[in-house]
């Protein structure tokens, strides 16, 4: 700055002249000396401590003589005389280096606890001690701060936070955790708690000073030290900026690092703001360096003209202007000789410097062997002295000293004058206190500063303290003083002017300011009316964000949204939305992804249309994109609007699970732009609404009020509806919810009574019974406005309450003074007089004791033509509200209120649910279940009632990997999504795993945090057949395994049943005699598998048998259905013969007596051959697979005697031709499916081939390696069959083919022989018990063949001859045991010969009648 010097008295100019000359300023007082104890003191510290108007004089340091740590309390009078008021010690051990010189540490004075006595916080030498005191007469140790022992320390108090409370800022060692400490300290009235939001270096042996450097009305710090490195010297500098942050300076290049510094601010030149002087030993220069900073421009420090040549460690520093010049003097008191890194001190002084105002400094007087200093008037008459305490001797406790120094400057120093022209206002949680200048008979106003008592009392100090050291102030020399979170009520406030020279004036005249409990926020939103607005998180940051819209002052509409970042709201322009007005907003996740969709109705207008719209918009990675997708959009009449586009009003459409299938679903009203009333229902099929048109009870209305509500607490959600139907009929209907979710008129609610238009309504259990309530605004029949208050009465609803009647506005429920109840806003205009937007009124009414009452300490905007919605937008535990509409000046706002409440009570979350039950599961559906959390109680001891909870559920899908697959876990802030019963069911569940969790809503809108997540399973598909053992304990006896295939668990009080028959002939019924159907015995059931024996008649020749299973049920009631599988016993006994089967019954081997040498497991397995891989083009055509390729192992066993082979293939199947691949599809079951297909559905009956069995033989070296076998077509149980002979195990199949040059089998040419040899034409038709034999022989080429059937008297019998020419191959002829005349023949032996072309072969059969 530009040094000027100030117009002073005459005598001062004196004065000044004198001290040039050689006179010291400060002689010793020995009377007022001799009072001191002389213990060498680390700090000094004045202050007020018993609140008698006269300054005390508190030392503080380490003496071994004393055991430690000592405080001593010199309490001044009115005599201008000391006396020791309190003593107390603290038995401790030193630190390393200032053991003889009264350790390191210090004693900081502060109110911590705002009750307008100065407390003291003294730490160092292992000691960290908070002592309150007790009305000026003693102090207590207090908890507030935890017990540490701290070491090379230093602590010192300010209002970081701007909170009226002071908060701590303490750096030195913590020998308990052997670490450094540098912590700010925050205080919350009951405790001082560590503020982690800023890192701090690691310093100590050092020490701190706070001040507003930057005069933005906040403390700003600086810490000097060393690190672990003890050759380090450290500065840093933190501006808080905003406050309560404390930010590093890393651009304020002159303040050096100093090791065991001092600071302190102060203006030394006078220019309004602070300059800032250290001390200390710096590592670069490798000595003891004292800078003077000179704050110029403001908020940069640069190095003064004039420095100093005397500096200390360990030191103090104190200013004041003690020759009354108007100007800053100081002294700086320390080690000012030290050694091996300041480790080690050899003296100590003091020296008064002289502000010369020119920018200089003159050494006034030195006080040899001072270790601290401060200034303080002692005798009254306004003008500074000085106290000292050290040694002039280290360690010699004989010269040690504490003195006590009048200043000898000659004039009078009066009390400045108080401000006046107080002023305080409230905005958002701010509170701003103002005030005019004080005067001073020896200062300029610029040098002037204050002090500031704020409290809920008169006189009190509940908010900022009037207990404030000597020389020292809790304001500074700004007129303005402000506030972060102050609580609301009325306050009590008061300035007093401190002058250059410490002395103060009298208190201002008290003032008063009313903060109500809501107050204007800083929010800028543009001001709309027709407007809907919504808060929710959409952006997932756990901070509510808002939607907007509404038409703006100039005429415009808009749809915004807003992004809540550290409680500021700030418009997102990525978003691109129609703007939309005079309708519905609402927040849902409709696409179960987790992110918030944005769905609206209203009015748009826009350059290609203008008229009613239905609005959908889902998340897309941050960005909201239109979706079209649904049915609401659907346009049959191609004219670009969609057919269901409405607007029904405010609450023209709402969100609700009304199916119970965990998704929301849709309900809107209105007029369409055809002006036809609707009232649609929109079922939600994955994020996709789709026209409920099964609901054929509803009716139209327009306007319409539409919501989802649970009326009868059925767990079904109901529907209520208000509005005008085409008769113009304008009531209250509720539509209820069955069982199958179809609605229907529930008569005894509906009422004219609730009949409105240009109304609104808002549903909330407000007297906590768990039925839902409401409250309605509006137009009724009669022309009247009305407000009301409807209970749910069981079945109806009655009027509970009749407030001020209001329409074009919107109630809205919440707890907004948390005392546990539910309280209701209203707005609207309050008169159908006058254009539309006058008369308009804002009112809360708070519930107290069931009855509404008008909170009248409240400042809202009334507004008309408006929308309200509560929301804690700042995440503090209170409800704040959103406001926007009409005000009666035709001014047009959208304001968001701050509430204070949670400053002093703050509403606390629910405890989260417990003791989750999803045990109750019912095929498809399961009903979750919960016990009731506690919500703690408030500081104000209120809560909600349990029975007021809300809850919102969350069910992921574990198959998909989606937690919110079946109900989100992301709402709005609204009633969307949430209910009352502390149950759920959720229907139309999939199989599958499923997670889900819930979380509890108080009457304030705190969510608990989500509960634990348990997990559940659905399980709708029964039991079935895994494996099937069959083992063969002996010739007749069979022991079944039965192994179940069931993902959840099968209930083993529901027993299957297990059944045998034959495969081809099964005549399934109540086991016994009169059927062939075999009980098989259990022996064993453990859930998994089932175990059972059976003993087969004599008659079971073949062995070959189907299992039939039923009646086998899971946990989950799902029943099986009867299930077959063909089962082959696992090993055949060669002296028997046996028949294997397939699993599926398609292919069976019949091995005679026998056919193999020694016992013998047979095992058939289709390979499940894809139709497309089916066909086979080779030289003579193609050939196609009609069957699925079966492995009969083991692979290559010969037989000692040939066996019958039998494979299934379809009549009818459907041929498959593309581009560059024709095949049969033998999984398309019938010509729809073929024709689906386009394929050709052909029966192979009619094909030009005829089909045929082939054995893959791999070492044949063509494109189809496949031996033709041949083979006969026989009709078992109406189904076809390919019959033929083989004499080896390997991989068959069906075929047709127009290729005729494959290779034949290696059977005999000449032989026939008959498979079995012995038959019982009567017998049962099954596998074990044959009723026709096979006549099998072989053919080199296509012919004709003829089989005759003699008796052994040469009587012909039977004549075989087939219908068409037989292929190449192994072929049979069927004998079924008749004559000519279809009568079955006699036991006994019979001749067969077969004709060929140029031989006639023979052999003999046997016929068993039974």
């Amino acid at each position: 700055m530009k040094w000027a010097i100030s117009t002073l008295q005459i005598p001062t100019i004196v004065l000044f002249i004198s001290l040039l000359v050689g006179q010291s300023p400060f002689l010793i007082d020995s009377s007022l000396t001799s009072t001191i104890p002389q213990s060498i003191s680390n700090s000094i510290q004045i202050g007020d401590i018993n609140n008698d108007g006269y300054n005390d004089i508190i030392y503080s340091g380490y003496d071994s003589t004393r055991f430690g740590l000592f405080v001593d309390v010199l309490t001044g009078n009115s005599e201008g005389t000391l006396s020791i008021n309190y003593q107390t010690n603290f038995p401790t051990y030193p630190d390393t280096i200032a053991e003889y010189l009264g350790g390191l540490g210090n004693i900081s004075l502060v109110d911590v606890n705002l009750d307008g006595y100065i407390d003291m916080y003294v730490n160092g030498s292992a000691k960290s001690k908070l002592l309150m005191n007790v009305s000026g007469n003693s102090f207590n140790e207090s908890p507030m701060i935890d017990n540490m022992s701290i070491t090379y320390s230093h602590g010192k108090w300010s209002d970081v936070n701007m909170d009226g409370k002071p908060d701590l800022f303490l750096m030195g060692v913590n020998e308990y955790s052997d670490n450094i400490l540098n912590e700010l300290f925050i205080n919350l009235g009951t405790d001082l708690d560590e503020d982690p939001s800023t890192i701090f270096p690691s310093l100590f042996t050092g020490s701190n000073s706070w001040g507003d450097y930057d005069n933005d009305g906040d403390p700003d710090l600086i810490i000097l030290g060393q690190t672990a490195d003890p050759n380090s010297s450290v500065s840093r500098l933190y501006q808080n900026d905003p406050i309560g942050r404390l930010t590093e300076v890393t651009t304020a290049s002159a303040i050096k690092g100093l090791k065991a510094g001092a600071s302190h601010f102060v203006d030394l030149d006078s220019d309004g703001d602070l300059d800032l002087i250290i001390t200390g030993w710096n590592k670069i220069e490798g000595k003891l360096i004292t800078l003077l900073l000179e704050n110029e421009p403001l908020g940069t420090f640069s190095p003064f003209e004039y420095m100093l040549d005397f500096a200390v460690a360990y030191g103090t520093i104190d200013a004041i202007d003690y020759n009354l010049d108007g100007f800053q003097d100081f002294l700086i008191a320390g080690a000012d000789s030290v050694t091996n890194y300041a480790g080690k001190v050899h003296s100590l002084s003091a020296k008064i410097f002289l502000n010369n105002r020119d920018g200089s400094f003159s050494i006034a007087q030195e006080i040899p062997g001072a270790r601290s200093a401060r200034f303080v008037d002692v005798n009254l008459d306004g003008i500074p002295d000085l106290v000292a305490s050290g040694t002039t001797e280290i360690g010699n406790d004989s010269s040690t000293f504490s003195h006590f120094y009048i200043n000898t400057t000659s004039g009078t120093s009066n009390s400045p004058q108080p401000p006046n022209a107080l002023n305080a206002f409230a905005v958002s949680t701010r509170a701003i206190f103002t005030w005019g200048a004080g005067s001073d008979d020896l200062d300029p106003i610029s040098s002037l500063s204050y002090n500031l008592r704020v409290g809920t009392s008169s006189g009190g100090n509940q908010l900022v303290s009037s207990g404030v050291p000597f020389n020292s102030t809790n304001v500074g020399k700004r007129l303005i003083r402000e506030f972060t979170e102050i609580p609301h009520g009325t306050y009590y406030w008061a300035v007093q002017t401190v002058d250059g020279s410490g002395n103060v004036s009298a208190w201002s005249q008290e003032d008063t300011l009313f903060i109500p409990r809501l107050v204007p926020s800083i929010q800028s939103l543009p001001g709309v009316y027709y407007s809907s607005a919504g808060w929710a998180d959409y952006n997932k940051d756990d901070v509510p964000d808002l939607a907007l819209t509404g038409v703006t002052f100039s005429g415009t509409s808009i749809t915004n949204l807003f992004e809540n970042s550290v409680g500021l709201l700030s418009q997102d322009l990525s978003q691109n939305i129609e703007a939309v007005f005079g309708g519905h907003l609402s927040w849902v996740d409709y696409t179960n992804d987790g992110n918030l969709d944005l769905t609206m109705t209203g009015f748009q207008i826009s350059n290609f249309f203008g008229g009613f719209m239905t609005s959908f918009y889902k998340w897309d990675d941050g960005i909201y994109v239109p979706d079209y997708a649904s049915e609401i959009s659907t346009d049959l009449n191609y004219d670009g609007i969609g057919d269901n586009w409405v607007n029904g009003g405010v609450n023209g459409h709402h969100w609700g699970d009304y199916d119970n299938d965990g998704d929301l679903d849709y309900v809107q009203g209105g007029f369409d732009n055809y002006y036809r009333r609707h009232l649609d229902i929109f079922y939600n099929d994955n994020g996709i609404m789709r026209l409920d048109t099964n609901q054929i009870h509803l009716i139209p209305i327009n306007p319409a009020i539409v919501h989802w509500v649970d009326l009868d607490r059925d767990g079904n959600l109901d529907l209520i509806t208000i509005g005008a139907d085409e008769t113009q009929t304008v009531m209250l209907r509720a539509y209820l919810n069955n069982s199958n979710h179809i609605l229907t008129p529930g008569i005894t609610w509906q009422s004219e009574i609730f009949g409105v238009t240009a109304g609104a309504i808002a549903f909330a259990d407000y007297n906590g019974d768990g039925y839902e309530d409401f409250a309605i605004s509006g137009l009724n029949n009669e022309g009247d406005l009305v407000t009301y208050i409807a209970e749910n009465s069981i079945n109806t609803f009655i009027v509970s309450h009749i407030l001020q009647g209001t329409y074009y506005g919107k109630p809205a429920w919440g707890d907004y003074d948390s005392d546990g109840d539910l309280d209701l806003l209203i707005t609207g205009q309050s008169s159908i007089e006058g254009d539309l937007g006058s008369n308009p009124v804002t009112l809360i009414y708070s519930q107290e004791n069931n009855e509404f009452i008008v909170d009248q300490t409240l400042s809202i905007d009334s507004v008309g033509i408006s929308f309200s919605q509560w929301g804690d937008y700042d995440d503090d535990g209170d409800l704040d509200l959103f406001l926007s509409g009409f005000k009666e000046n035709q001014d047009v706002v959208a304001q968001v209120y701050d509430n204070l409440e949670s400053l002093q009570n703050p509403n606390k979350a629910p405890n989260s649910p417990y003791l989750l039950d999803d045990s109750d599961i019912k095929g498809d559906r399961v009903t979750l279940t919960w016990e009731v959390p506690i919500d703690p109680e408030n500081s104000n001891g209120s809560s909600t009632p349990a029975e007021g909870l809300r809850y919102q559920i969350q069910i992921g899908s574990e198959d998909e990997n989606n937690d919110h697959a079946i109900s989100t876990g992301h709402y709005g802030i609204d009633n969307i999504g949430t209910f009352l019963m502390t149950q759920k069911t959720i229907k139309n569940l999939s199989e599958g795993n499923y997670s889900w969790r819930v979380r509890a809503i108080d009457y304030g809108l705190r969510a608990s945090e989500w509960s634990n997540t348990d997990y559940f399973y659905i399980d709708v598909t029964a039991p079935a057949i895994d494996t099937i053992r069959s083992n063969y304990v002996t010739n007749d006896q069979i022991i079944l395994v039965i192994k179940f295939k069931e993902d959840f668990y099968l209930d083993l009080n529901k027993e299957p049943t297990v059944i045998v028959t034959h495969p081809f002939d099964s005549d399934l019924g109540n086991p016994g005699t009169e059927d062939d159907s075999l009980l098989v015995t259990k022996q064993s059931f453990n859930g998994d598998e089932w175990t059972g024996v059976l003993l087969l008649p004599d008659y079971f020749s073949g062995k070959a048998i189907e299992v039939h299973v039923y009646g086998a049920q899971d946990g989950r009631e799902n029943k099986m259905v009867r299930s077959s599988v063909f089962k082959t016993p696992e090993s055949i006994i060669s002296q028997y013969g046996g028949t294997a089967i397939s699993e599926d019954g398609q292919v069976n081997v019949l091995l005679p007596q026998n056919a193999v040498t020694g016992d013998i497991s047979v095992s058939i397995k289709g390979q499940g051959v894809p139709p497309d891989t089916s066909s086979f083009l080779v030289n003579g055509g193609i050939t196609y697979l009609i069957s699925d390729l079966y492995d009969i192992k083991p692979f290559g066993r010969s037989l000692n005697k040939p066996g019958i082979l039998r494979m299934g293939f379809p009549d009818s199947t459907c041929l498959i031709t593309e581009q560059l691949n024709q095949y049969f599809n033998i999984d398309c079951l019938n010509k729809m499916s073929c024709d689906d297909l386009e394929g050709e559905w052909i029966a192979i009956s009619d094909f030009e081939q005829a089909p045929f069995v082939g054995l893959i033989d791999t070492t044949i070296k063509e494109l189809l390696p496949v031996l033709k076998l041949g083979g006969s077509q026989v009709s078992i149980s109406r189904n076809s069959f390919m019959q033929v002979q083989i004499d080896t195990f390997g991989t068959y199949g069906v075929f047709v083919t127009l290729d005729n040059t494959l290779l034949v089998d290696s059977l005999d040419l000449e032989k026939v022989v008959c498979q079995p040899r012995i038959f019982s034409p009567g017998g049962t038709g099954d596998l074990f018990e044959f009723t026709e034999t096979n006549i099998m022989y072989s053919l080199e080429y296509e012919e004709d063949v003829t089989a005759r059937i003699f008796n052994l008297s040469g009587r012909l019998k039977r004549v075989l001859k087939p219908e068409h020419t037989q292929q190449i191959g192994n072929q049979m002829l069927n004998w079924d045991g008749k004559d000519e005349n279809g009568k079955i023949v006699p036991s006994g032996l019979y001749i067969i010969t077969l004709e060929k072309e140029d031989i006639v072969l023979r052999t003999t059969v046997g016929v068993l009648n039974r």
